[in-house]
């Protein structure tokens, strides 16, 4: 067997701490924090944190700043600031929604640059899952939380629809630029997609139902790692994505998160004995799954709890978000697919479940926690 095949996916985020990138031209960005923050930062002390931009903790003369420069192309990187900007204007304009943030200073259109107060000692929610630390009471007050967000007013906000990555037309063909981009996983993902007929007519609906479905505030990039947690406080991060859209996508994300950390336990812990007949493996597999089910069952049952108090529910809310956590998998199938020369036995297993929730949503919904009562 290729060494591939043997590994399964990881539950345990990496360390946050990476070395910190390079800063092109320090004098222009020393000039820009300090004129958004009031302060001088000192470029010799910065820490580095992973993520697809440059992030910095950066020591200054008041104290630590998180300092952000957004990458990609110039196009997409505007759309984002733009989105972020947007938000800090809704959030202003409406304090009493008390949707918790960590402080931001402002903002350096020409560098890209986002400049926030740094939390040091703080750890994600994603950090807490992998150590076995997220009770279920954590999950109930993110919901609230979320359910906050989501009752944001609607304001005239000016935010450009903005489509980055490949467009939806890969999910029937691949450009011959993308295909000659991709790596051999990514190739091996999208040839999964395309070629899965009902699949895809599952994205169109669920992209139909949310054309149809009532508009909120929303994050539309929830992932655990977007919970920042210092202390008692709980706050949300990282608003590049900040629009009005369907409120599944955020309820889909956050449960997503759950499932698929259950689905990679499953299979890595998962010890089928050789031999066994096809149908007595499958009986294995299952039982196997629905155990690991059971153990995040109550989180997403909690956090949907929680997120009824607040939140306004429409009737279809629940069967949206569950073909968004099915979604959920295929996303971290095609992020983790960039660094793979090809899929293994463990990426394509845990595709299967997501594709269940994804054609099924109805029939998972109660399963999977999101249930109506």
């Amino acid at each position: 067997m290729d060494a591939t095949e043997q590994v399964a996916p990881t539950t345990r985020p990496s360390s946050r701490v990476v070395q910190a990138a390079n800063v092109e031209r320090p004098d222009e960005f020393v000039r820009a924090v300090a004129a958004v923050s009031g302060t001088v930062p000192l470029v010799e002390g910065m820490q580095g944190y992973a993520g697809r931009n440059d992030n910095w903790r950066v020591p200054t003369t008041a104290g630590d700043l998180f300092v952000k420069r957004l990458r990609g192309e110039r196009s997409q990187v505007e759309a984002r600031m733009n989105r972020l900007l947007a938000f800090q204007e809704v959030l202003g304009a409406h304090p009493e929604q008390a949707v918790p943030t960590v402080r931001f200073h402002g903002a350096d259109r020409e560098q890209s640059l986002l400049v926030y107060d740094c939390l040091p000692d703080s750890r994600t929610a994603a950090e807490l899952l992998a150590d076995g630390g997220f009770d279920v009471e954590l999950a109930y007050r993110l919901g609230k939380i979320l359910g906050r967000v989501h009752r944001l007013p609607q304001t005239s906000v000016d935010i450009e629809e903005f489509v980055g990555g490949r467009a939806v037309g890969a999910f029937y063909a691949l450009t011959a630029e993308d295909f000659a981009n991709c790596s051999g996983g990514e190739v091996e993902a999208w040839a999964m997609l395309q070629h899965d007929k009902m699949l895809v007519e599952a994205l169109e609906r669920l992209g139909g139902m949310s054309a149809d479905a009532p508009t909120t505030a929303t994050h539309c990039d929830i992932r655990l790692d977007q919970f920042l947690l210092s202390g008692d406080d709980i706050f949300v991060i990282d608003w590049e994505e900040f629009r009005y859209s369907d409120p599944a996508r955020d309820v889909g994300g956050f449960v997503g998160e759950f499932l698929h950390h259950a689905a990679a336990r499953m299979f890595s812990e998962l010890d089928v004995e050789a031999g066994l007949s096809p149908g007595t493996a499958h009986e294995a597999i299952m039982a196997a799954g629905e155990q690991q089910l059971a153990k995040v069952r109550d989180h997403i049952g909690r956090f949907w709890d929680g997120y009824r108090e607040v939140a306004e529910i429409d009737e279809r809310l629940a069967v949206r978000a569950t073909g968004y956590a099915g979604w959920h998998f295929f996303d971290r199938l095609l992020a983790g697919a960039v660094h793979g020369a090809k899929l293994s036995a463990a990426e394509r297993g845990m595709a299967g479940i997501g594709r269940n929730a994804l054609t099924q949503p109805e029939r998972f919904a109660s399963t999977i926690g999101l249930h109506r009562g």
